[in-house]
């Protein structure tokens, strides 16, 4: 497990500190978007997939239901954080997720993106907590399983692992995480 400097741990605070100073720190984040029906029509639509592309349809659905925040400040951070992940600052985008966590505890797909830079940094401990977290508040997370199954992987974890992609599969039967599956085609 990669262990972040000093100077690192402190700029992840004081980006943390920074966002939530300018960002209003005494708001209340609102209850998560009511999101429940659409997320069960996307799963069916899942469930039922005859083409990979289809699949791909509903699992872009569910990427946008479970990146709607739950207001516009919970948003802004989620989208530096996310924004920060994809230009490889890890330590920003941590802090901006850890901004948005402590804002809005309840919101998984920030303890998800949160999880996925802690996993590209290589703290794979950290982002297995993230990733437990976010499935407690969303079950049927596929990023999380995904996630989950990676990290359990990189910790030496196979057997892990294969659970957690199960259940993904589950949900995905064009879940790319099948090809980390041993004996998949004789033991389901």
């Amino acid at each position: 497990m990669a262990a972040l400097s000093h100077l690192e741990r402190m700029r992840i605070l004081l980006i943390a500190l920074i966002t939530a100073l300018t960002t209003g720190a005494l708001a209340q984040c609102p209850k998560n978007p009511a999101i429940f029906d659409e997320l069960d029509q996307a799963y069916r639509t899942l469930k039922f997939a005859k083409f990979s592309r289809d699949a791909q349809v509903a699992t872009d659905v569910l990427w946008s239901l479970w990146t709607r925040a739950p207001d516009n400040r919970a948003q802004r951070m989620l989208n530096r954080g996310m924004m920060n992940i994809r230009l490889g600052d890890l330590a920003a985008a941590e802090g901006f997720l850890s901004a948005l966590i402590e804002y809005c505890p309840d919101y998984a797909e920030g303890h998800n993106q949160r999880a996925f830079a802690r996993y590209l940094a290589g703290d794979f401990e950290g982002a297995l907590t993230d990733l437990v977290r976010t499935l407690s508040i969303q079950p049927r997370h596929l990023g999380a399983l995904s996630g989950k199954g990676l990290t359990h992987l990189a910790l030496g974890q196979p057997e892990l692992a294969g659970i957690e992609f199960r259940k993904e599969m589950a949900l995905n039967p064009f879940a790319a995480e099948r090809d980390f599956i041993p004996n998949l085609g004789t033991d389901l």
